[in-house]
């Protein structure tokens, strides 16, 4: 990828209220990940944790093929460094419909990571083998060069089913991150004691924490 690279479309959404706690970043998972919410209140039901495992396994497998020899682990170190779960809320009508009040037991999971300290001439080429990698795995690329107006550089798909993945690299920063996201869903189990109270239902409860992301296989 070269800086004459330019996005090949814009950004299909925008990023609900919930998703800027983990950092106010998540970079770029908030790119077209955020977007897939259902237009339809009847979700279905998925446990949280199976959701989190396949978020973290689509995020893991497009950091493997990024192919820079580092590894996040599981958590938050600062702003640069992290690898963390956040939901947002899921409304009747879709995730921005905010007159709405949010659909109780209902939430959208997001896996997002970040790494510092990551130069141009590792990270223009290490995103054009994500998206080799993405494209020969089925997943849609929705857009894939520099953003029209930031000094950011991204790769992003779609694929069946309303998820996402993707990864953006910001030059003021040297900051590489991204993760995965995907479709609003009801937990099943809405019975369990909160740590926090909320207006409705969108945190859900994990036992498990974000797996460190490797630079081997996937």
């Amino acid at each position: 990828m070269t800086e004459s690279e330019v996005a090949t479309g814009k950004s299909g959404g925008g990023c609900g209220a919930g998703c800027a706690s983990v950092v106010g970043l998540l970079l770029a998972v908030a790119m077209t990940v955020l977007a897939y919410a259902s237009t339809d209140s009847t979700y279905p039901d998925v446990d949280p944790e199976k959701r989190a495992r396949r978020l973290s396994g689509y995020s893991q497998d497009a950091y493997a093929a990024l192919g820079i020899d580092r590894t996040v682990e599981g958590g938050y170190v600062d702003v640069d460094n992290h690898n963390t779960y956040d939901s947002n809320h899921c409304y009747p009508d879709g995730l921005f419909s905010f007159a709405d009040p949010p659909v109780e037991g209902a939430y959208q999971l997001i896996h997002g990571w970040s790494i510092g300290k990551v130069d141009r001439a590792e990270a223009l080429p290490a995103l054009r083998r994500v998206r080799d990698h993405l494209k020969a795995e089925g997943w849609r690329i929705t857009r894939f060069g520099k953003d029209e107006q930031l000094e950011e550089w991204s790769v992003k798909a779609e694929r069946d089913g309303g998820f996402s993945t993707g990864i953006t690299w910001e030059a003021e920063f040297r900051r590489l991150g991204g993760g995965s996201g995907g479709p609003c869903a009801m937990d099943p189990d809405t019975s369990q004691e909160k740590d926090e109270p909320y207006e409705s239902y969108g945190k859900p409860e994990l036992n498990s924490f974000p797996p460190a992301m490797t630079p081997g296989g996937r």
